[in-house]
């Protein structure tokens, strides 16, 4: 069973990558991408889109674990504060 999930895990995470593979073929117009201070590579717009969904993607990784940190001393405190009830 295990294995089977693993199989439709890999499954999905091919697909993932064959799309991206695929967006990032046909959005091939290089831009270049100005900040606020300094300019961007001039590369693809499809690579620019997937660096900034893999960008948004672990800073959203980022603050849901600190988030998830948090109700876990939390609930550290409560289990403590039961065990002297």
């Amino acid at each position: 069973m295990r294995a089977l999930g693993l199989f439709i895990k890999s499954l999905i995470m091919l697909a993932v990558v064959m799309v991206g593979a695929m967006f990032a073929l046909e959005n091939n117009q290089t831009i270049s991408v100005d900040f606020i201070v300094l300019h961007g590579p001039e590369i693809s717009l499809g690579l620019w889109l997937i660096l900034f969904l893999a960008i948004g993607a672990l800073l959203g990784m980022i603050a849901s674990s600190l988030i998830i940190a948090g109700y876990r001393r939390r609930l550290a405190r409560f289990k403590k504060g039961m065990k002297k009830v």
